[in-house]
C-alpha cells in the first residue's frame, strides 16, 4: 500500500514539474526609440501558449482619470512573429484590439510601438531628458491572461535612472508583478533622477525627482514625511512593503497634478511654485497619499474588478475624489504643514468657486460623478472635486454633533477600511449613506437626499456653526469677459461660455490668446488681473491665433455680481462648539 501511495505521489509531483515547465510565461520588455524620442518600443513575448488565438487590448483609460482616451490611437507598427522572426498573421479588430492567429505557435512574440507626448505627469510622455510610463496607456493586455504574472524588462536610453513601484530583482532593469492590474497600475519614470529615501514603520518611501529646481531635499522630505506620519496613523499601518513618490518638475508651468497608485503615486509640479516654497508640494502630494486608501482600496464596487476596456459609472466619486481633496487638507492643518488660517482660506475658496458656478442649480454631485465620462475634467459644469469636499466638510461636522464629537469621518473611513477594503469587497453607491447611519444611529436621508443626489444649496453658515466657525456670504459687483478658461504655454481656449462678452467678440474654442491690451499673455492670472482694473463699458483688445492666423478682437467689459465668503473663528463659542472645532483641526 505504501509503495503505491509513493508511487502516485511521484506520478503526481512529475506531472505538476511538467506542467510547470510548459505552463505560458508572459514577458514584456520596453525600450526609448532615441532618433527623436517620440515613442517608446513594447514587446510582449508570450511562451508555450497552445492558444489558436489570441487578443491583445490597448485600455481604452486610466484608472484615476475617469474619461475615455481608447490608448490604441497611439499605437503603431503592430506586428506578431514566432521565436524564430517568421511573421505570425495579426488582424485589427478595432482602434484598441489586435488578434493573433496563433496556432501551432508556441513562442509567440509581439511587437509595437507607442506614440508619446510632451512630458507631463500622467504619460505615456517622453523627452530626450526622461520618461513616464503610465501603464494602462502603454502595456497591452493579452486575454485570457490577465492573471498570469510576468517579468517586466526595461532599456532605459543613455545612463537614465529607473524609478517605479514594481518589484525589483537583482538585474536592476528587470522587475516583476503578478498579473496585469499591478503592471498597468505601477508608473515607471525614467530620467537623470534626484532621490532619496526615508523609512517609516521599518518600510522605505522612496522620493524621485525628474526635472530641475533649486529647493531644499532635507525640506521637502521632511513635508512628506509627516503626510506619510499622519495618515498611516489614520488608518493603523501601512498596506505595502515600499512606496514611491514619483515627481516630474515642470518648467514654466503655474500648476500640476497627480494619479495615484496601490505602492507609488505620480505627481507634476510647478517648478515656478516650488522655488518659492517647498510646502506648495503638499496638498496634491497628501491628495494622491490619501488615494492608496481611499480609491486603491476603499473602492466602489464598480471598480471591482477594474475593466479596462469600458467605463466604471458610479455616483460616488465625489466620496473617492472630493472626500480625498478634504482629508488633504485636514492633513496639512492637523500636521502643522498648514496654520488654522491656511486651513480655512482654502475652505473660503472653494466655497466661492462652488457658489460662483451657476450648474450647482441642474447637477448634483452624485450627478457630476456620474457625468464625468462625457462632461470631462475642464467643462463648465460642477466639480465633484470641489463640491464633493465641501460635502466632506460638513458630514464631518454632523456627524460630531450628532455623536456628540465621539465619532467623526474618521471612523467612517476605517469601518470602510477594515469592513470593506480590508475584505476585498467595494461599496455600492447607497452604502456611504448605510455605513455613516450605522455608526452614528442617526438618520442622514435628509441630507444625503438634499445635498448628494439633490440641488439643495449646501448650508455652510449653519452647519459651520456648530464647529464654531463663522461663516459670511456676500454678493460682489465684478468686471468680466465671462467665463473662458485656457491652459497651456499657448493659452489654448479649451472652454468659453456662449453668451459671454468674449465670446460675442468673436473668440472661440481652440483660439490661442497672445496679447491683450498691448501685453503679451503669461497666463489666467495675468488675464484676471488686467480685466479687474477695467470699468464695465470699457474695451479689452484681445489678439489671438485660429488657424495660425493672428486675429484682433474689441471685447466689451461686463458687470457680473460674484460670491465672496470669509470664514473665521466664531466669537463666544459654546464649549460644545469648540469641542467639535478642535476635534476637526487637531483629529481628536
Amino acid at each position: 500500500m505504501r509503495k503505491h501511495i509513493k508511487l502516485l505521489f511521484l506520478i503526481i509531483f512529475f506531472d505538476l514539474a511538467a506542467f510547470t515547465i510548459h505552463a505560458e510565461q508572459l514577458f514584456y520588455s520596453l525600450s526609448i526609440d532615441q532618433e527623436l524620442y517620440e515613442r517608446f518600443n513594447v514587446t510582449i513575448h508570450i511562451k508555450n501558449t497552445d492558444r489558436t488565438r489570441l487578443v491583445f487590448s490597448m485600455p481604452i483609460w486610466l484608472p484615476g482619470s475617469y474619461y475615455v482616451e481608447n490608448f490604441g490611437k497611439n499605437v503603431l507598427d503592430f506586428k506578431a512573429t514566432n521565436d524564430t522572426g517568421d511573421p505570425v498573421r495579426a488582424i485589427q479588430l478595432s482602434q484598441n484590439d489586435w488578434e493573433v492567429l496563433s496556432e501551432g505557435v508556441h513562442n509567440l512574440v509581439v511587437n509595437y510601438k507607442v506614440q508619446a507626448k510632451d512630458h507631463g505627469f500622467m504619460g505615456p510622455a517622453l523627452d530626450s531628458l526622461g520618461a513616464l510610463v503610465q501603464g494602462a496607456s502603454t502595456w497591452m493586455t493579452v486575454r485570457g491572461l490577465a492573471n498570469l504574472p510576468r517579468t517586466v524588462h526595461i532599456t532605459p536610453a543613455d545612463s537614465w535612472q529607473i524609478a517605479t513601484g514594481l518589484e525589483p530583482t537583482v538585474d536592476l532593469q528587470e522587475f516583476k508583478c503578478q498579473n496585469y492590474d499591478e503592471l498597468a497600475d505601477c508608473p515607471i519614470l525614467m530620467g537623470h533622477l534626484i532621490d532619496t529615501t526615508f523609512f517609516y514603520l521599518g518600510k522605505p518611501h522612496e522620493i524621485y525627482f525628474r526635472g530641475e529646481a533649486d529647493f531644499s531635499l532635507a525640506e521637502f522630505t521632511a513635508m512628506v514625511e509627516k503626510i506619510v506620519r499622519y495618515q498611516t496613523g489614520l488608518f493603523g499601518g501601512a498596506p505595502y512593503k515600499r512606496y514611491v513618490f514619483q515627481y516630474t518638475i515642470l518648467p514654466g508651468h503655474k500648476g500640476g497634478g497627480g494619479l495615484e497608485h496601490r505602492n507609488s503615486t505620480s505627481i507634476g509640479l510647478s517648478a515656478l511654485k516650488l522655488l518659492a516654497d517647498v510646502n506648495s508640494a503638499a496638498n496634491i502630494t497628501a491628495h494622491e497619499y490619501f488615494h492608496l486608501w481611499n480609491v486603491k482600496r476603499i473602492t466602489s464596487n464598480r471598480l471591482l474588478p477594474l475593466r479596462y476596456d469600458r467605463e466604471a459609472r458610479m455616483q460616488s466619486l465625489w466620496w473617492l475624489e472630493g472626500v480625498t481633496s478634504y482629508y488633504a487638507d485636514l492633513t496639512l492643518v492637523r500636521t502643522g504643514i498648514w496654520s488654522v488660517r491656511d486651513f480655512l482660506d482654502d475652505q473660503e475658496k472653494e466655497i466661492k468657486f462652488l457658489l460662483n458656478n451657476p450648474d450647482r442649480h441642474n447637477t448634483s454631485v452624485a450627478q457630476a460623478s456620474w457625468d464625468i465620462w462625457e462632461n470631462g475634467y475642464f467643462s463648465s459644469k460642477i466639480s465633484y472635486y470641489n463640491k464633493g469636499m465641501l460635502v466632506g466638510l460638513l458630514l464631518d461636522v454632523m456627524v460630531r454633533k450628532v455623536t456628540a464629537n465621539r465619532k467623526s469621518l474618521d471612523d467612517v473611513l476605517r469601518y470602510l477600511y477594515k469592513n470593506y477594503a480590508q475584505q476585498g469587497k467595494g461599496f455600492a453607491d447607497d452604502d456611504l449613506q448605510a455605513v455613516i447611519e450605522k455608526l452614528t444611529q442617526k438618520d442622514f436621508g435628509p441630507f444625503f437626499d438634499r445635498y448628494i443626489t439633490g440641488l439643495v444649496e449646501l448650508p455652510f453658515r449653519d452647519v459651520l456653526a456648530l464647529a464654531g466657525l463663522d461663516v459670511q456670504i456676500n454678493m460682489q459687483d465684478y468686471p468680466t469677459i465671462g467665463p473662458v478658461r485656457f491652459l497651456g504655454k499657448k493659452n489654448r481656449i479649451f472652454s468659453i461660455d456662449a453668451n459671454s462678452a468674449a465670446a460675442k467678440a468673436g473668440l472661440r474654442r481652440d483660439d490661442q490668446l497672445v496679447w491683450a491690451d498691448g501685453k503679451k499673455i503669461t497666463g489666467d492670472e495675468m488675464l484676471a488681473k488686467m480685466i479687474s482694473k477695467k470699468k464695465p463699458g470699457d474695451i479689452l483688445t484681445v489678439k489671438a491665433k485660429r488657424d495660425g492666423v493672428l486675429i484682433t478682437f474689441e471685447v466689451a467689459i461686463k458687470n457680473e455680481q460674484k460670491a465672496g465668503c470669509s470664514i473665521d473663528l466664531l466669537k463666544n463659542a459654546s464649549d460644545e462648539q469648540i469641542k467639535i472645532r478642535n476635534g476637526l483641526l487637531n483629529g481628536k
